[in-house]
C-alpha cells in the first residue's frame, strides 16, 4: 500500500509540472500575443493619428471652401437682385416706350393739321440739308481731284 501512495504521489506531482509546463507556456504565448497586440496598437495609433490629421485638414480646406461658396453666393444675391431690378427697369422703360408710341401714333385730331404741317417742314428741311451735303461733297471731291493732278509739264529754255 505504500508503494500504491508513492505512485500516486509520484502520479500527482508528474501532474502538478505537467500543468505548470503548460501554464508557463500559456503564459509565453499569452506575453507573445500581448506583444503583438501591443505593437498592432502602437502601429493603428498612428494610422488614427495620420487620419486624424488629415481629416483636420480636410475640415480646414472644407470650411474654407464653404466661406467661398457663402461669399460667392452672396455675390450671386446681388447679382439676381440687379437682375431682377433690370427686368423692372427693362418692363417700366418698355410700358413708356409703348405709351409714347401710343401717343405719337394716335395724336389727338386737333393736331392733325400742325402734325401734317411739320412734317412737310421737316422733309423740305431735309432735302435741303442733303442737298447742300451733296454739294460740299461734291465740291470737296472736286479740289481732291484737283490736287492729285500733276501740274503740266514746262517747257525748259535751251540757252
Amino acid at each position: 500500500m505504500e508503494i500504491l501512495l508513492y505512485i500516486s504521489v509520484f502520479i500527482i506531482a508528474v501532474s502538478l509540472l505537467q500543468i505548470a509546463i503548460f501554464v508557463i507556456i500559456a503564459l509565453r504565448n499569452a506575453k507573445k500575443m500581448i506583444s503583438d497586440a501591443s505593437k498592432t496598437l502602437e502601429r493603428i495609433e498612428t494610422k488614427v493619428i495620420g487620419i486624424t490629421t488629415k481629416s483636420d485638414l480636410l475640415m480646414e480646406r472644407t470650411n474654407r471652401i464653404a466661406a467661398d461658396v457663402e461669399s460667392k453666393m452672396k455675390s450671386l444675391e446681388d447679382v439676381a437682385q440687379s437682375a431682377r431690378h433690370l427686368k423692372q427697369s427693362s418692363e417700366n422703360l418698355k410700358s413708356s416706350f409703348y405709351s409714347i408710341s401710343q401717343q405719337i401714333g394716335t395724336p389727338e385730331p386737333r393736331y392733325n393739321e400742325l402734325i401734317k404741317k411739320l412734317t412737310t417742314l421737316t422733309e423740305c428741311a431735309s432735302n435741303i440739308f442733303y442737298k447742300f451735303k451733296y454739294e460740299k461733297q461734291k465740291q470737296d471731291l472736286s479740289v481732291q481731284q484737283k490736287l492729285r493732278q500733276l501740274p503740266p509739264p514746262t517747257r525748259v529754255k535751251e540757252i
